[in-house]
């Protein structure tokens, strides 16, 4: 289901941004085959907040992350984040 207007976060209801995929590729190295993702910065976000815990416990490492949603078909994922900056230079303003 293509995407026509940005989605609220489904973990803390705020409308999420517009942001320029990131740089780095994952796993195949096919990028991320979107001109944009929707991303949720919301810093008081449960799945963000709950986050460096549950990153710090299970993987003894300082890191977050922010919910992100595909515009092409609406698919929900994660991207991770080491600061609370993180990622925030990639927004695009509309």
């Amino acid at each position: 289901m293509k995407l026509t207007e940005a989605p609220q976060c489904p973990y803390c209801g705020q409308k999420m941004s517009k942001m320029e995929p990131p740089t780095f590729n994952l796993s195949d190295g096919l990028g991320w085959c979107t001109p944009f993702l929707y991303v949720c910065f919301n810093d008081e976000c449960k799945f963000y907040v709950d986050g460096w815990e549950q990153i710090k416990v299970n993987y003894g490492k300082t890191a977050s992350y922010r919910c992100m949603i595909y515009p092409d078909s609406g698919n929900k994922d994660a991207l991770c984040v080491y600061s609370p900056e993180g990622l925030k230079g990639q927004i695009i303003e509309e």
